[in-house]
């Protein structure tokens, strides 16, 4: 038998095995429970969508250029990283059971080689299908151009990041002769690109009317036209073309350089080919060295748990609860760090669209963050408790130490949750004290007036409503364990697994309103009555009363869940 029919048995052979798999699970009724609810989410929200007539025409210029701008610049990022990023190696990578199985077989390294280029052939196949599905019809293009053009786009980076790690370890190999010429190359590209945007901006300066209706948008069309910056813009729009084609001829125009260029990356890849096997022994046993320790509890590599990354100096005497926050606030790097990033790049993405669309935001910087931090705090009182995850939900798999620690459940549950609530709650009070300064995004006189007492309101009811989400999502892994996944490599995956992760989402979110009623009923009743003598400022009061109903509940479930978590049942069926 040979190679390529051999793997193409082995994938269909393994599809078929995960299928039956998945097919015998929904026997159970969670598992079928599950399936039903992914399948109509898929089916909702994805396939419905899904359909190869011609997306929107009239698409804003300022929406149209910031697309074609981004998806440009995520190109040409994506190829100046694989020659500055990351280890000098191979960037082939095989599984543990690829490994064993491929390896010691009669197979040559180029019959290894095009079989990895297949697989990231079939994934960049995978992002191009999402990529068609969330922005497809909104940059005015036909789907089926999209998809096409995504495919061959994202194939392309493929191999230029393959060979661009192959001539790497090629330099590596040269030592000091081969760094010096790498590191000349970027530098002489750098150097074009600095000079080429200094030209630019000499021929077209920043407008000074900037707050004038299409201005900015006009400026960055004509900068973007120069010569200089075309010069440096053009292998991204090249690859970006055909997906943006809005008609068959430009389709059909734009897809033959793309197709030359791949071949060329094909041809290059194949010249530059270097021995990775060993390179691709060492990743693979790095990853299952580190998916042990993680499930024996220890830290990933590259986490350092010295003195310097810990959030405060563990005494040796007090509270011993305080060690388990100790030891979920020194994850917050893992498990908040990708949250602000969002969060971060969610902000600048918002001014920057706002700034190049037909409305005057750039006049006034403060008046776009005001109201934008407010509403991000508000969306972390809704998103953050399932996004910050330094609790039980992180430990599920050490229920058993966790119940063999001397401490009565209750303490073992608010350490837990703490960590996540002091994380979550710094962040928003950040947000809110970012948007109380910055000033609302308007000189209307009700939001003058309802501002301070409005914000300082938020003050007091948004952390407690994380709070009271994050103790749902808690109140969950020791209620029903088996309905939440574990964070935990290898994981259920599939879409009985995504169906579980949406029904426990909804049922998280139905009895976090039911329990905020109480809390709306109190803090209603208070602002009413002192709304006559207080008038705006009665608000920061009643949030502080509703408040304060959110923590008695909070308090009161701790100790309630604490007495479930000692009679929790560690053995029960998870697979």
């Amino acid at each position: 038998m040979s190679f390529e029919r051999a793997v193409a048995f082995l994938w269909l052979a393994s599809t078929r095995n995960r299928l039956r798999v998945q097919l015998q699970r929904l026997r159970r009724p969670r598992y079928l429970l599950g399936a039903l609810v992914g399948l109509g989410y898929i089916y909702f929200f994805f396939l419905r969508r899904l359909d190869f007539s011609p997306g929107m025409r009239q698409v804003p210029d300022g929406v149209r250029l910031f697309a074609e701008l981004s998806l440009v610049s995520s190109a040409l990022v994506t190829v100046f990283s694989s020659w500055t990023l990351g280890p000098d190696r191979p960037s082939l990578t095989f599984s543990e059971s690829e490994v064993v199985r491929l390896f010691p077989a009669p197979v040559t390294r180029r019959a290894l080689l095009h079989y990895k280029l297949v697989r990231g052939w079939m994934g960049a196949g995978v992002g191009a299908l999402f990529a068609t599905l969330f922005v497809g019809r909104l940059v005015g293009s036909t789907q089926g151009f999209f998809f096409v053009g995504a495919w061959l786009s994202l194939g392309t980076l493929y191999l230029h990041t393959t060979a661009a790690s192959f001539v790497r370890t090629r330099l590596l190999a040269w030592g000091t002769r081969g760094q010096v010429l790498r590191w000349s190359g970027v530098g002489l590209v750098l150097a074009g690109v600095v000079l080429a945007g200094f030209s630019a901006l000499e021929s077209h300066p920043f407008p000074r009317t900037v707050g004038t209706q299409g201005v900015l948008r006009n400026w960055m069309q004509a900068l973007l036209a120069t010569p200089e910056l075309g010069i440096v813009l053009w292998p991204g729009r090249l690859l970006v073309a055909p997906a943006l084609a809005r008609t068959s001829g430009d389709f059909v125009s734009a897809l033959l350089p793309v197709g030359v260029l791949l071949v060329a990356h094909y041809a290059w890849v194949r010249a530059a080919a270097v021995p990775f096997e060993e390179s691709a022994v060492e990743q693979a046993e790095t990853r299952t060295r580190e998916r042990a320790q993680q499930g024996e509890g220890a830290p990933a590599r590259g986490v350092s748990l010295s003195s310097r990354k810990t959030p405060f100096r563990l005494s040796a005497r007090g509270r011993p609860e305080v060690g388990l926050i100790w030891k979920n606030l020194i994850i917050r790097r893992r498990m908040a760090g990708g949250m602000v990033s969002v969060l971060a790049a969610l902000l600048v993405g918002t001014v920057v669209v706002a700034t190049m669309g037909e409305v005057r935001l750039f006049t006034d910087t403060r008046r776009v963050l005001g109201p934008m931090a407010l509403a991000l705090a508000a969306m972390l009182a809704v998103v953050g408790p399932s996004a910050f995850r330094m609790d039980l939900r992180m430990d599920l798999p050490k229920l058993d130490l966790l119940r063999a620690l001397p401490l009565a459940g209750w303490q073992v549950v608010g350490a837990e949750l703490a960590a996540s609530a002091l994380v979550l709650g710094a962040l928003q009070l950040g947000l809110l004290a970012v948007g109380l300064v910055s000033g609302p995004g308007a000189e209307d006189a009700w939001l003058v007036t309802w501002w301070w007492p409005g914000g300082l309101a938020l003050v007091m009811v948004l952390p407690s409503v994380a709070l009271a989400g994050l103790f749902v999502q808690n109140a969950a892994v020791v209620l029903f364990p088996s309905w939440v996944p574990a964070d935990r490599a290898g994981g259920s995956r599939g879409i009985e697994a995504l169906g579980q992760r949406l029904v426990t989402l909804m049922g998280s979110l139905v009895v976090s309103l039911v329990g905020l009623l109480p809390a709306v009923i109190v803090g209603s009743l208070v602002g009413f009555v002192l709304a006559g003598a207080l008038d705006v400022w009665a608000a920061p009061i009643a949030g502080a009363a509703a408040s304060a109903v959110l923590l008695g509940e909070v308090v009161f479930g701790v100790f309630w869940l604490g007495r479930a978590f000692e009679h929790l049942d560690i053995s029960e069926e998870r697979s």
